[in-house]
């Protein structure tokens, strides 16, 4: 592992696996800081690194305490982060590039999809699990919302496990700017490309059905000099949401966005909890279960890499 800025940790565990070609998986924090509750955040965070440890890989959490970047949390680190969030302390959104400056002011904040992929590239780590990638937002053409993760999986070589963009995203449009942007969008398992929600969608992708095949494409795809790659890993099928039930929660989230003036940052926290409570909780189960889903099968391909 090479030589890391001072603001930037890894933990003793995650350095020692690294040094030892072990399997690490790499895991984003804005779950923890900006998706659930407390003390919710904090058990299903337990619960995704149990789930990475019981296949026999190791987790790498990576969050921004007090303006350090942590790679992996040690015991002193899990109990700074349960104290603030049982405290309700503020915890900011960051984007890779927020990450200067909140080392330079020593915020605290949840690490998104970029962030998140250029911490872990830092430590050498090459597989990452989140729940779904930002992207190309609806009314894009207006607003030219479109997210930083599709920029991060353009530059920085990493195997993205997900179950698709958010389905509050134009899919089509974020589809079509991988493909500019040259990441390669691979269904794992099947033929279509997974709308986050709901397990089968229109969209065709290439396939991958076994993770010797994946270790096999990712070196090829390394050889060429290729960068970041998604791997859309559908939610289980007992969990998959109706598309129709949900895109008419999401256009009604939309349409209140508007209303509200919402956009930015702001825009995906809030479309998100508009969901939660039109659906009645039954869009945040269905997070969770494609998430532990996501981060069961980044820590199988991170074991086929060793």
């Amino acid at each position: 592992m090479k030589a890391l800025p001072l603001n930037i940790v890894v933990s003793p565990l995650v350095s020692y696996a690294l040094q030892e070609n072990k399997a690490v998986v790499a895991l984003e924090s804005t779950v923890i800081t900006h998706g659930l509750p407390y003390p919710q955040n904090l058990k299903i965070w337990r619960e995704l690194e149990e789930l990475v440890f019981s296949v026999g890989a190791v987790p790498a959490s990576i969050i921004v305490l007090e303006g350090i970047a942590h790679i992996g949390l040690d015991n002193e680190q899990i109990q700074r982060l349960a104290t603030a969030l049982k405290e309700n302390q503020p915890f900011k959104k960051l984007g890779s590039r927020d990450l200067a400056l909140a080392c330079v002011k020593r915020y605290s904040g949840g690490t998104t999809v970029s962030a998140t992929m250029s911490l872990a590239r830092q430590a050498g780590i090459e597989v990452f699990a989140t729940g779904g990638i930002g992207g190309v937002h609806r009314d894009w053409e207006r607003t030219l919302d479109i997210s930083s993760d599709l920029t991060a999986l353009s530059r920085i070589p990493m195997a993205v496990v997900c179950a698709g963009c958010k389905a509050i995203l134009d899919v089509s449009a974020t589809l079509e700017y991988l493909e500019t942007m040259a990441v390669p969008v691979l269904g794992w398992q099947t033929d279509r490309f997974p709308l986050f929600y709901t397990h089968d969608s229109p969209y065709p992708v290439e396939r991958l059905d076994a993770p010797e095949e994946f270790r096999r494409f990712w070196r090829q795809h390394l050889d060429l000099e290729g960068k970041g790659v998604l791997i859309a890993n559908p939610i289980p099928k007992e969990h998959s949401l109706p598309a129709e039930k949900m895109e008419t929660a999401i256009q009604a989230a939309i349409s209140v966005a508007r209303e509200q003036g919402i956009k930015g940052k702001s825009l995906t926290p809030f479309l998100l909890d508009f969901l939660a409570h039109h659906t009645e909780g039954a869009s945040v189960e269905a997070n969770l279960a494609l998430l532990r889903n996501n981060v069961l099968l980044a820590a199988k391909l991170a074991q086929s890499l060793q």
